[in-house]
């Protein structure tokens, strides 16, 4: 494992000979690593060198600055954080929550409203229409008396068409295509 020539340190410590440099090796293995240094040539040239590499880099590299006010404006901002926001401030989340839950439900009531009104106008409407075949078909008893069948057959087809008429309104309702009051 030792062998001359071969270039760094040995391949059992390279991580651990980093982690003792920056010294974020528990205390036990610590003292195993440098005892191996002790001992290994290789290992010790290489933990040298590195140590020089750091400290020149440490040297040359520019130093990042804080400005003198950056702990009074970061405690600011901590501070601005834990208090309850304002009214019309960008965090008054609360505010905005309510604005949301309001127009929500107004929204929701108009919706109603108008399902409401359509539903009573088209009832109205096939009210209407129903009265309108009725006496229609009063008039024209005389013809569909005539026809093959009689009257019946035009009950029957009539009854369906109703039938057909509240089965798509239950179904439209059961879907929410509906929004009923309440």
């Amino acid at each position: 494992m030792n062998d001359p020539t071969l270039i760094g340190p040995c391949a059992d410590y390279e991580h651990e000979l980093v982690d003792l440099h920056d010294g974020a090796l528990p205390p036990e293995r610590a003292r195993a690593v440098r005892l191996h240094v002790e001992h290994c040539a290789r290992c010790r040239d290489w933990v040298q060198a590195f140590a020089a590499l750091d400290a020149q880099l440490a040297a040359d590299l520019p130093q990042p600055r804080l400005s003198a006010d950056f702990d009074a404006r970061l405690h600011e901002r901590l501070a601005a954080l834990s208090r309850p926001a304002a009214r019309g401030h960008p965090l008054g989340t609360l505010d905005l929550e309510r604005e949301h839950d309001a127009l929500l439900a107004a929204l929701r009531s108009g919706a109603r409203r108008k399902a409401l009104l359509g539903a009573i106008g088209a009832a109205a409407a096939a009210v209407c229409v129903f009265i309108a075949a009725r006496d229609l078909l009063q008039d024209m008893g005389g013809v569909l008396a005539a026809a093959p069948g009689g009257t019946e057959p035009w009950m029957v087809f009539s009854a369906v068409g109703v039938a057909v008429a509240i089965a798509g309104l239950a179904w439209s309702a059961a879907r929410n295509g509906l929004p009923l009051p309440g």
